[in-house]
């Protein structure tokens, strides 16, 4: 590992900690207690992926400015846009929930915006510090930091939320990651910086059709864009539906968050280590398997087949936490991989701009349909037809149907699906029962 990578976690940590707050769920429990419909509130998730098609254009002033510089400046501006988020969420009870629901999307655009445009420095920036040998642990540890740090606000936030309740709790909520991007920036400055590689032709256009039809960089785009069609509304309608079907409180969320993160770091921490080994296509095949189960999961908790209770909320962010764990470990080093020097930036500018865009647009259509159905209900046998059962059906069809395009990917030096499975889940817990069987109890 570079000298100086350390700071890049510590950065990690606090820079999590605070989006996890302005973007995540705080966020949304903040637009739900003010009245927000499901449409609103798939705006709300759909403002900050959207708008990283800014990368496009920053894409060549990072080349001129330098990659740290110009991350630096706009993690700054972006951090003034939280503070008068917290500004908001204090203002008086004669303001309506209106007006405050429009300047805090107004504020969540400014901060999303700035949040687009300055990032696409910072992936391609540590994709040169790491040298590609040992990118796998460099993801991992990374993924942990920010996974603590969330775990962390997840705690502490319903800590805060189960004791006081009300509209200003939002506002020291959002004070909390106001501070936390504020201390992110101070690690920001000591990661070292590296020299933009000079392109051959500086005074030419961007070949965006070259980096478009690059096969490899193609196929995996194909298979971002068909998977996180449906994640773009599983994540987001879970407030609404256990909100107003089974009324669970902020706290609750929070914890589920929690749980969540829990299983991720659990997940990332046993088999991050072994990705440079076994390649990323075999941990985003049994990605796709548990984000199956899933969605199907919520789907049955929907249609009132199987009972909302603490045993199938555990189950189900056990499921999500174990595939989001190796989704983004595998697919970030599967991409930073695969994306050659010439024209890094630009590459990942793509590489972020198309996944978020599907991530942007697709909330906004399924909080459409949501609410087009809401109070439609039909039952067959013990299954109830409703929007979220449909809603969550249709998702675990279309996060299926994502393994045919992930079969496209190439992926050198990575064994097999069935060897990955057969090593991981049955040898290795087989040898591990073996050994502790066989240990014996005096020397």
């Amino acid at each position: 590992m570079p000298a100086g990578i350390r700071h890049a976690y510590a950065f990690q940590v606090f820079n999590s900690l605070s989006y996890s707050i302005v973007i995540g769920t705080p966020m949304l429990l903040f637009f739900k207690q003010l009245g927000a419909s499901a449409s609103i509130l798939g705006l709300v998730t759909a403002l900050p992926p959207f708008l990283t098609v800014l990368q496009i254009p920053a894409a060549a002033m990072v080349e001129k400015t330098g990659y740290r510089a110009f991350v630096l400046r706009g993690w700054t501006l972006r951090s003034c846009f939280i503070l008068l988020m917290a500004g908001v969420a204090v203002l008086p009870g004669q303001i309506s929930a209106v007006t405050k629901m429009a300047l805090t999307l107004f504020l969540l655009f400014c901060y999303s915006a700035s949040r687009g445009f300055f990032g696409c420095g910072f992936v391609p920036w540590l994709s040169r510090l790491v040298p590609e040998r040992v990118l796998g642990q460099f993801i991992w540890r990374d993924q942990v930091s920010s996974n603590f740090a969330i775990i962390l606000g997840g705690v502490l936030t319903a800590g805060y939320f189960y004791w006081h309740q009300g509209m200003s709790g939002f506002g020291v909520i959002f004070l909390l990651s106001f501070i936390s991007a504020m201390v992110s920036l101070t690690f920001l400055k000591r990661i070292p910086d590296v020299p933009v590689p000079p392109s051959p032709k500086s005074g030419a256009p961007v070949p965006w059709r070259e980096i478009l039809s690059y096969p490899p960089f193609q196929r995996i785009l194909a298979f971002n864009a068909v998977m996180l069609t449906g994640w773009a509304g599983g994540g987001v309608f879970i407030v609404p539906f256990l909100r107003d079907t089974y009324g669970l409180s902020d706290s609750g969320f929070l914890l589920m968050a929690v749980l969540v993160g829990l299983f991720f770091i659990v997940s990332i921490y046993l088999f991050g280590r072994v990705i440079d080994r076994v390649g990323s296509k075999p941990m985003l095949t049994v990605s796709l398997g548990f984000q199956v189960l899933h969605f199907l999961g919520w789907g049955l908790i929907a249609a009132r087949v199987v009972p909302f209770t603490w045993w199938s909320v555990l189950i189900q962010q056990f499921t999500f936490g174990v595939a989001n764990a190796f989704f983004q470990l595998a697919n970030t080093r599967l991409v930073m991989a695969i994306v050659p020097a010439m024209g890094r930036s630009h590459f990942f500018a793509v590489c972020s701009v198309v996944p978020n865009l599907v991530l942007g647009v697709l909330p906004i259509f399924w909080g459409l349909l949501v609410d087009g159905l809401l109070g439609w209900r039909v039952q067959i046998g013990h299954w109830q037809w409703n929007e979220y059962s449909l809603f969550y059906l249709l998702v675990t069809a279309i996060v299926m149907s994502s393994y045919y395009y992930l079969a496209q990917v190439e992926e050198k030096q990575a064994i097999s699906t069935e060897a990955f499975i057969r090593d991981f889940f049955v040898k290795t817990p087989a040898r591990y029962w073996l050994r502790l069987f066989n240990r014996r109890m005096l020397p």
